[in-house]
């Protein structure tokens, strides 16, 4: 019989209670022997830097359960959710060893969960019908497919609207269309939202991270792990914290100054003539949250915006990412493991799929190559967010082992 393996897709930006919950659950349910995690990379979905490096999330995970730590890179973990959810569950298929996806779900027992999720894959012309006619009404592309779905099957438009059962679906659309041998496994999330800024119950990752930005650590003792706290507040102390949003504002604005209109306009998911919305805004706005206020409009909401901006500061041209969406990961990148990882590793290099690295070299593609490049570059403009930046850390970094 099969070893169970359980994969999760995560940022862990920073990791807490709810993910210690999500981890443990997940096992329980599964037996699952090991935990393997696919880490979002310095930026992140809703486009933003992470709070902390990459290699500081993986030990706060690695600490807390799991046992080996891959990276998802900055290319993929800093897009849409489709782009996200797809290269996730590809890494983690291409280990050869995952047996179950889990993820965190809103609502898991909806009725017509299947159906909602072939109707997504399959997009039947009454469907699409729908979807063109709310996109022409303005909707953004997630606000159109709920209203497009609620259409069809009631009660689907508000499963489709909150953005932890976004993620889910994704990720069950990726497993059913490329026929992995995955078993998706949802748990329902418990304590707050995850835009809820409220420190209190299970609280999320926004809520901690503000508290964090606010110099406010002792508001968070309560809501993650110790070993979490220890991680969080050495890195703060130390200047490795990129949380200063009025120098990721001038970054940015240096970026789009120094750009052309064209060139803006060639940066990856620039449609639309939304570069014309961004140059006007970079001229008029003081910080950042009135430059993603300025630009942000129904169709355009304000993480589709923040994703806008963080690509034109990381030089993410439009083929490039032409590319990552029909190619997806190229290899396996290792971060951290624990002695339980050190032995999925060395399955690993036997069942996987894709190459194994550990350092952006040897890398046997030049599609990976130029993954890795933008991640090399990604990583040093993070670095450039921090008090203090440590230079060249893409090339030196081994991974974490505990």
């Amino acid at each position: 019989m099969k070893e169970k393996v359980l994969g999760i897709v995560a940022e862990y930006n920073p990791f807490h209670n709810g993910h210690l919950y999500h981890i443990n659950k997940a096992l329980e349910i599964t037996g699952a022997s090991d935990v393997i995690v696919s880490l979002s990379s310095n930026f992140v979905q809703r486009g933003e830097p992470s709070m902390v490096d990459k290699w500081v999330r993986a030990k706060m995970a690695l600490l807390q359960g799991a046992n080996l730590i891959l990276e998802l890179p900055a290319a993929f973990s800093c897009h849409n959710a489709g782009v996200f959810c797809s290269a996730g569950v590809d890494l983690l298929a291409s280990t050869g060893l995952v047996t179950h996806i889990s993820f965190g779900m809103e609502e898991t027992s909806f009725h017509s969960l299947k159906s909602v999720i072939d109707i997504l894959i399959e997009e039947p012309p009454s469907f699409k019908e729908k979807l063109r006619q709310y996109l022409t009404c303005g909707n953004s592309f997630v606000e159109a497919r709920s209203l497009a779905m609620e259409d069809i099957i009631p009660g689907s438009g508000e499963l489709l609207s909150q953005s932890n059962n976004i993620l889910a679906i994704g990720y069950m659309m990726r497993i059913a269309q490329k026929g992995y041998a995955l078993t998706p496994l949802p748990v329902k999330r418990i304590g707050r939202r995850y835009l809820d800024e409220t420190l209190s119950d299970v609280a999320s990752a926004t809520a901690i991270r503000r508290a964090v930005k606010s110099e406010d650590l002792d508001g968070i003792i309560a809501q993650v792990p110790e070993s979490t706290f220890s991680i969080l507040k050495n890195a703060f102390e130390r200047g490795r914290c990129a949380i200063d949003n009025d120098l990721l504002f001038r970054m940015i604005v240096s970026s789009c100054l120094r750009s052309s209109k064209d060139e803006i306009s060639h940066t990856a998911e620039i449609r639309e003539g939304i570069e014309n919305r961004i140059i006007e805004a970079v001229k008029r706005s003081s910080n950042l949250e009135e430059l993603v206020e300025k630009v942000a409009t129904k169709r355009y909401p304000k993480a589709r915006v923040q994703r806008h901006l963080i690509h034109i500061l990381l030089s993410y041209d439009h083929w490039t990412n032409v590319a990552v969406q029909r190619l997806s990961v190229p290899y396996i990148r290792v971060l951290g493991f624990d002695d339980r990882g050190k032995r999925l590793l060395k399955k690993m290099k036997d069942r996987a799929k894709l190459p194994v690295i550990d350092k952006p070299r040897h890398i046997p593609s030049a599609y990976g190559e130029t993954i890795m490049d933008f991640e090399c570059r990604a990583t040093e403009i993070w670095e450039m967010l921090c008090t203090f930046p440590q230079r060249r850390r893409e090339i030196v970094q081994k991974p974490v082992i505990i």
